[in-house]
């Protein structure tokens, strides 16, 4: 029986070929998308889950009083130890690092590398795998450090490093900290622990007797808050006690401003990559998938519509089968079999296509797609179970509908009138050219808030200002030294317009705060807690930031430098701010100069208020930014690295450009942008193959009509005309749906952001044009060549 089934299905399939090319054409586009999408949704989704007891793994974040107080992503220092200590029956184990960025050396090599000063839990906590050491005891002492395999091959020439010492500057007088190789990680995958900040670590080492600060171990103070701190819980503990009990901590052992202006958040890790960055992560993977599934739906309306086209050669069959004595069920199985077969013969080409696109699409979704071969099990089971699911969406209709027709109307070619043969090919199509107007419309609005954020005025200028990553990172008087001595070697390269030495850069809020208090409000509770930063004074005309009154700290080099809208917050004004004495907790401060707003950080994120300290005084300090003029950065860039590594031997050249950095920071954005312009590329073709199968196959049947219409003196253009009108209605009807529901979705895209475009009728009516000529088109080519056909062959045909 099944042979037979399979070998109708074929000599259908060869019937009418063109039919079952766009059917497998689009149906193959279909999965291929699902494929994509379906195993990078998959992959963020499993981040976290190789973590042991993933389920009871918690990040200590900090939620303050108000905001700007203090940055959330870290803790108390102490917090995460003493909680495991005094309270065992909550906590299983912990984890806690500080994250710096710093030179490691081995004989004459040099590295700039990311690198956690940490707890000593860090293998047993996560059972991280070990190429080499004992998991059991992977710091086997204080001066003991984990690296990974990565960075053992780049560092030592292999990954059994075990026993080989390597260095790492501190920002102590120039100092550095020897430690001997314990352990070395397997490369360990993406995870919300040691990627928490979206760096690779590639070196570990204990928190106990480092010496990387002149304070000494971070870890120790009740009132630093620095540190990035994991629990495990015991099994059945509710994270609520726990919460409970840090907070007691910390009005236990912190001074009073620490325990009356923060408590304990605690997150669960197993998710956290999802819900991180105001669920930046989910959004993605659910507009991917909404996508994905707009794409399905709109392959499997072409073949429920193809299949209605050809519904009339199909219902003579039935009436067939059913006077022959076939029961229903015996259709539906042959229809759904004939269903299948199409979308397994598609699956094929998706395989093909998966494969081929995948380098293409790991580029854009800034991910690694894993090839077919490598897909697993059950990965290989869920893309079954899709294919299976779309043949037998695609086949429900002609398999249940069209095997319900009456009889006589089986044998005589014709749908039922109840079955709404005519409406429902209408209505299908009106739902897919509504889907593609609707994802066309968001793509374009997508495109221009992105092309917005890239030609926005962000109050300074990003443009040829390369990004040097100042080391040695020596925090004090003769590390500022050695830095403004570099600094004046690079001003005397050609084409270096100026340079600035700085602890931040306009693409983050600063770490640093300080307390100001308005004039006339001391004593009182009202205060500003600003955001600061350590600079030269050089930064704003390297940065092309413009001073609104005063200067970028006075010649003496001390006092504050503020934007417009720290002053405005103060109660003062440009002109009168500058000469004002400002009380901190630490004494008077100076206000020496006012600089115009800019964009410091996301747009996301409305101007807020922002603060310069002098780096002659704060001394610590990470970038050094070098503002060039030239056409010619090559050659340029060659100079500067000559002068660097004179000056600065055992330090690595490591650099970046500002505009690269910027545009790291929309990312998710770019993914999303081009994803969107992909899936209106793939939707547009789909709906026009949609369009052009029936319509092939409407003047296939209509030849006769189109033959009698000539003789009674019809031109070609009435009749392109009488198709192009039905099709226009569709089209109409179709905008009339999608334009709301595209506003509603762009509004809610643009909700995110401070800084936005307004929507206006542009996208909309230039979505109509373009549907309606890109439809008409196709619709009038193919009408054309029918309409001029000879009306003597067409009355002739059978």
């Amino acid at each position: 029986m099944f042979r037979n089934y399979a070998l109708i299905a074929f000599r259908h399939f060869t019937k009418h070929k063109l039919f079952s090319a766009i059917n497998i054409f689009c149906l193959s586009i279909g999965i291929t998308f699902s494929m994509i999408i379906g195993v990078y949704v998959l992959d963020q989704q499993r981040i976290n889950s190789t973590l042991r007891h993933a389920d009871r793994q918690y990040y200590i974040k900090t939620a303050w009083k108000e905001k700007g107080l203090g940055s959330e992503i870290v803790s108390i220092s102490p917090w995460a130890k003493t909680i495991k200590e005094e309270y065992p029956a909550l906590v299983a184990n912990y984890f806690r690092y500080n994250p710096v960025t710093n030179v490691v050396s081995s004989g004459n090599l040099h590295f700039k590398e990311d690198i956690a000063i940490c707890d000593t839990t860090l293998v047993s906590m996560y059972d991280f795998p070990l190429l080499h050491g004992d998991k059991n005891h992977a710091f086997t002492s204080n001066n003991a450090a984990v690296i990974t395999a990565q960075f053992a091959k780049k560092l030592f020439g292999t990954t059994n490093a075990i026993g080989k010492t390597l260095s790492i500057q501190t920002t102590v007088a120039g100092t550095s900290q020897d430690y001997m190789v314990s352990a070395v990680l397997k490369n360990l995958p993406y995870n919300s622990v040691t990627h928490l900040l979206k760096d690779e670590y590639s070196v570990y080492v204990p928190t106990t007797g480092n010496r990387y600060y002149n304070s000494g171990d971070p870890s120790l103070s009740w009132d630093n808050v620095s540190m990035l701190s994991f629990i495990e819980l015991k099994p059945g503990v509710h994270v609520q006690a726990v919460n409970a009990a840090l907070n007691q901590l910390i009005k236990k052992y912190s001074s009073d401003f620490i325990w009356k202006n923060l408590w304990a958040n605690t997150v669960p890790v197993k998710d956290y990559y999802l819900n991180d960055n105001n669920a930046a992560v989910k959004k993605m993977t659910t507009i991917l998938s909404t996508i994905a599934m707009f794409i399905l739906l709109m392959v499997i309306i072409n073949y429920v519509n193809i299949n209605i086209g050809t519904s009339a050669y199909r219902l003579k069959e039935i009436g067939l089968r059913k006077t022959f004595g076939s029961a229903k069920r015996q259709v539906v199985l042959q229809f759904l079999l004939e269903a299948l077969i199409l979308t397994f013969m598609a699956a094929l080409f998706s395989l093909l296509f998966y494969q081929l696109l995948t380098p293409v699409f790991s580029k854009v979704l800034n991910t690694t797609l894993k090839p077919v071969w490598n897909f697993s099990a059950a990965e290989c089971m869920q893309l079954l179970g899709l294919v299976t699911a779309i043949g037998l969406l695609a086949g429900a209709y002609p398999a249940f509908v069209l095997s319900s027709t009456h009889l006589i109307q089986a044998v005589k070619g014709k749908i039922d009138s109840s079955k709404g043969g005519r409406g429902l090919k209408r209505a299908l199509v009106v739902v897919q050219f509504s889907l593609a107007i609707l994802v066309f419309i968001c793509a374009l609005n997508l495109s221009k808030q992105v092309t917005y954020l890239f030609h926005k005025d962000l109050g300074y200028n990003k443009e040829q200002i390369l990004v040097i990553s100042a080391f040695p990172k020596q925090w004090d008087s003769a590390g500022v030294l050695k830095m403004q001595t570099i600094k004046n070697a690079l001003l005397l390269v050609p084409h270096v317009q100026n340079v600035t030495v700085a602890f931040d850069l306009p693409e983050s809020t600063p770490f640093g705060r300080i307390i100001l208090f308005p004039p006339g409000s001391t004593g009182t509770k009202k205060q500003l807690n600003l955001p600061i930063s350590n600079a030269d004074e050089d930064y704003a005309k390297t940065f092309g930031i413009k001073m609104k009154a005063g200067t970028f700290f006075d010649p003496s080099g001390g006092g504050l430098v503020l934007n417009e809208t720290a002053v405005k917050e103060l109660g003062l004004t440009n002109t009168n701010a500058v000469g004002q004495q400002i009380e901190t907790p630490g004494g008077p401060a100076t206000i020496s100069g006012v600089i115009g707003d800019y964009n410091f950080s996301s747009m996301q994120d409305k101007i807020g208020p922002l603060g310069f300290g002098n780096l002659k005084y704060a001394k610590a300090y990470r970038y050094m930014a070098v503002k060039l003029n030239t056409s010619n950065i090559t050659a340029t860039l060659d100079d500067i690295k000559a002068q660097w590594h004179t000056l600065s031997p055992n330090a690595p050249f490591d650099y970046s450009f500002m505009d690269d950095r910027f545009e790291a920071m929309y990312q998710s954005e770019l993914q999303l942008k081009t994803a969107a312009d992909v899936a209106t590329v793939l939707n547009l073709i789909i709906v026009l193959l949609g369009v052009l199968g029936v319509i092939v196959f409407t003047l296939n049947k209509r030849m006769k009509e189109i033959a009698v219409r000539k003789v009674l003196g019809a031109n070609v253009g009435s009749i392109v005309m009488l198709f192009l009108q039905e099709y226009a209605w569709l089209i109409v009807i179709a905008n009339i749906i999608a334009w709301p529901l595209a506003y509603m979705c762009t509004e809610h895209f643009l909700q995110n952001f401070a800084y936005r475009v307004q929507q206006n009728m542009a996208p909309y009516l230039l979505v109509l044009v373009s549907v309606a000529a890109m439809a008409f088109t196709l619709i009038s080519i193919h009408c054309t060549k029918a309409a001029i056909a000879s009306p003597v062959k067409s009355l002739k045909a059978e």
